[in-house]
């Protein structure tokens, strides 16, 4: 009889597991190990939400905080780049000047370098929550899982930056959709890159969302083809913010 029972039992349970696979319920990060986004990749083309104007919408106190921080510091204020002040999210992702992004796909976590500023992205695929008592970043704290062979990645936890290309405030939350593509299915390249040969596309839908600043959700996607591994360089930025300082330069 306790044999019976055994056998019963494991039937049910390959029953059930059968069931959840039939369902599609099944939702490790292992059974999407053929998905790998590893490589270098350099974005081509964006376009914007289908009916959206051609940069994001502000509310009325959205412009008022933009506005505010403009007058305070001038419209020729210094720009953070010169200091090697990295914008963060989600320009780091929209940014179309050719700095190419290295993705390195682990079962556990995703790590996107970004060859602008060094910027480091690190997406935690383990199923952890938000934390409560962590620091606002310029790149905020990611968290995603899988969605059949697409990666979907919540930010939060950013910094405020009030520049007038996508501000962000500490309640923005962005949404990220990653997916492959083909070329064919991409917009025609923009001018600052000039498109490869290559076929291996990589999509990135953005979502921004932030009620203080924007009217609706703003949604972006951005286009990146691979180019070969070597094509990552250092981005050695404040080497030359100290050499204009030994030669007894001000600002």
């Amino acid at each position: 009889m306790g044999e019976h029972l055994h056998t019963s039992s494991r039937s049910l349970v390959v029953s059930c597991c059968a069931l959840l696979l039939a369902l599609g319920c099944s939702a490790s990060p292992a059974a999407y190990a053929q998905v790998d986004f590893t490589g270098v990749w350099q974005a081509f083309a964006a376009a914007r939400a289908e009916g959206a104007g051609p940069s994001h919408e502000l509310t009325d106190a959205g412009r008022a905080r933009i506005d505010a921080w403009f007058a305070q510091y001038g419209d020729d204020y210094v720009e953070p780049g010169i200091f090697c002040v990295p914008p963060g999210m989600p320009s780091t992702m929209t940014a179309m000047v050719s700095y190419p992004i290295e993705i390195i796909h682990s079962e556990d976590r995703i790590t996107i370098l970004a060859e602008l500023d060094m910027q480091i992205r690190r997406v935690f695929l383990d199923g952890r929550a938000f934390p409560e008592d962590h620091p606002t970043t310029r790149m905020g704290y990611s968290l995603g899982h899988w969605e059949d062979e697409t990666l979907v990645i919540e930010t939060r936890l950013l910094s405020e930056y009030l520049m007038r290309n996508w501000p962000r405030t500490e309640n923005t939350e962005i949404r990220e959709r990653i997916y492959r593509t083909t070329r064919e299915a991409s917009p025609p390249a923009l001018g600052y890159v000039q498109p490869n040969d290559s076929d291996e596309i990589l999509a990135f839908e953005l979502t921004v969302s932030d009620s203080g600043l924007y009217a609706g959700p703003q949604q972006i996607t951005v286009y990146y083809q691979r180019i070969p591994d070597d094509s990552f360089l250092e981005y050695d930025c404040p080497a030359e913010l100290w050499y204009r300082a030994l030669d007894g330069e001000t600002w």
